[in-house]
């Protein structure tokens, strides 16, 4: 058959003949060497490729190395020889370097150990650090002193933007530098907080519902909904952030979390960039910078797709009411708003363009929602991990409640200021689990330095702080200072307002108030002094509007142990990766 013979052909034709098997195995195979095999030549290339990259990998980090080092060895030697140090050895071999390693991955004992051999006995010492150099911790009976200082002596913004190197992790100095966003926290967000209580709680409720809701939460029994597992960083961050931005930017943005998380990218960009780019000298640096940056980029990037068309629309929307004022359109109360009128009074391109008035909110949400996230992190972890966890909670709720219901179940200004106890808890909280180990940290400005109260000079370029982690756990200035004690400010609120004057016949006003915004000498997450953190009142706003829903409307098991927190450098890292057990109350607010 035709297609058998083909077949057949075919197959003949595949088998090699008997004289051909003896050419190959005699001819071909003498000839044959490994060398010109094309398996062996890739093989070759690819370990040749291999060992190259290992090589110059070896000399770039011995270069970072012997670079970081010469940058450690000339900062080191700037401090004069009669201040003592605390986490360096000037005996060992490559001191300096070494030093600044353990300020990066051991800050809170050097902190400690400093407080405890000096800042106690009113002395000055230096402190090892891997972003601000050698940092001259000043003691507590200096606290006041130099949180008052002068921008022209010691510069608060100086030490901010070096630290987070801020001319190549965010670069526009036009934007950073100018007072826009300041203001507008202070005159306008400040100003209004309460106003919008209503639209925040929106958010939280929202968001809440999103995160923690099961498919049997709405056919709960007695007992409430199903347990669900949940990051609590992860979470918060998304509230936090949501409720935040429907300030910031409106209600159609705010639940958008692929804007919202870029956001929360972008600060852990700026951070990570930075640590990078204070190994190398500056003339090096705008080099690194691309390199390190390019996530800073992509996530700005990100966030500026979103903003420029908004604010672009709200500027033509503004526009068009100022020439019609018959035209049918309300203009939203939110930060793009106020800043956009406040643009209109400015005249240059840096202070109106739709472009630098979208990266002041990128910067914005930097600076707030990262700082309110960890703080609130940290208060939910120390409530629920303390030993006395349930009683606490119940103490809270109740407050809650009875707060809630006294206003008509609105969260107005008033209510939220009469919620003491979870107000102390957050204190509390960031007393124990502050997110730092040095607080008024201030670079020296004045060309001929400063001298400090004791008589000690410092060289301009130099940076000083005071130890708000040996501050916090100071005995003089708290009792039992390891303890987690929830209502250690408002208990003596509670106490002195139950307290009657029998000839007044009314109860005595309290005078000392020690609220989660009240900075002191002996308070510092927010810094203190004419730069404390303007948006605190902001962030403890919201806070305690978060924490009171999750109180009144959802139940969280006890952890066994408090998830630690890890330092590195003057950042206390809250546990990321922490997880909490949550269900929906059947008994609703």
């Amino acid at each position: 058959m035709p297609v058998l013979d083909n077949i057949s052909t075919s197959l003949h034709n595949l088998v090699p003949s008997s004289s051909s098997i003896s050419s190959f195995s005699f001819s071909s195979l003498s000839s044959y060497t490994p060398s010109n095999s094309p398996y062996f030549l890739i093989l070759t290339l690819t370990f040749s490729s291999l060992l190259l990259l290992s090589l110059l990998l070896l000399l770039l980090l011995l270069f970072l190395f012997i670079v970081s080092s010469t940058k450690s060895s000339k900062e080191h030697t700037s401090v004069p020889e009669h201040l003592p140090w605390v986490g360096r050895e000037s005996t060992q071999f490559l001191a300096s370097i070494r030093a600044n390693y353990r300020g990066l991955v051991d800050s809170v004992r050097i902190y400690r150990e400093g407080y405890r051999k000096h800042s106690k006995s009113n002395q000055i010492y230096i402190a090892p650090t891997w972003t601000k150099g050698p940092q001259y911790i000043l003691p507590p009976s200096m606290t006041s002193w130099l949180a008052a200082q002068p921008d022209a002596i010691l510069n608060a913004k100086d030490c901010t933007f070096d630290t987070a190197q801020f001319t190549w992790t965010v670069g526009h100095p036009e934007i950073t530098s100018n007072d826009m966003i300041d203001l507008l926290i202070k005159r306008e967000l400040t100003r209004g907080i309460g106003a919008m209580n209503g639209e925040l709680m929106e958010e939280v409720e929202g968001s809440m519902e999103g995160l923690f809701s099961t498919n049997s939460n709405s056919n709960a029994g007695a007992e409430g909904g199903e347990w669900k597992q949940v990051g609590v960083f992860d979470s918060l961050t998304k509230t936090v952030g949501r409720v935040a931005n429907r300030v910031f930017v409106g209600k159609e943005l705010c639940s958008n979390m692929d804007f919202v998380m870029a956001g929360t990218h972008f600060a852990r960009d700026i951070s990570v960039s930075s640590y990078i780019l204070h190994m190398f000298p500056k003339f090096m640096k705008p080099a690194v910078a691309w390199f390190a940056t390019i996530p800073n980029r992509r996530h700005s990037g990100i966030m500026m797709k979103y903003l420029q068309p908004l604010i672009k629309q709200r500027i033509e929307d503004m526009n068009r009411k100022k020439a019609d004022p018959s035209w049918h359109w309300e203009e939203p109360n939110d930060f793009l708003t106020w800043m956009v009128r406040e643009s209109f009074k400015r005249n240059t391109e840096d202070e109106r363009s739709v472009y630098s008035l979208a990266y002041r909110v990128v910067l914005l949400n930097f600076a707030a929602i990262t700082t309110s996230t960890i703080m609130a992190t940290n208060a939910l972890l120390d409530i629920w991990s303390a030993k006395d966890s349930p009683a606490i909670v119940e103490s809270l709720r109740e407050e809650a409640s009875r707060v809630l219901k006294e206003h008509n179940g609105v969260w107005t200004k008033a209510a939220v200021a009469k919620l003491h106890r979870l107000d102390s808890a957050i204190r509390e909280s960031s007393r124990v689990s502050g997110v730092g180990g040095t607080s008024i940290a201030r670079k020296v400005r004045a060309d001929n330095g400063v001298t400090l109260p004791d008589g000690t000079w410092v060289p301009k370029g130099a940076i000083v702080g005071v130890s708000m982690d040996g501050i916090h756990f100071d005995e003089k200035f708290y009792e039992k200072v390891n303890e987690f004690d929830a209502f250690r400010f408002s208990r003596p609120r509670e106490e002195q307002q139950q307290l009657v004057d029998v000839s007044l016949g009314e109860k005595p006003r309290v005078t000392v108030h020690e609220d989660l915004v009240n900075t002191s000498p002996h308070f510092l997450p927010f810094s203190h002094g004419i730069h404390a953190c303007p948006g605190r009142f902001f962030a403890a706003n919201n806070i305690k509007l978060i924490l009171a829903h999750l109180l009144l409307n959802y139940e969280i098991q006890p952890f066994e142990t408090r998830p630690p927190n890890m330092s590195i450098g003057d950042i206390s890292v809250v546990p990321v990766k922490a997880t909490m057990m949550i269900r929906k109350r059947e008994v609703k607010a």
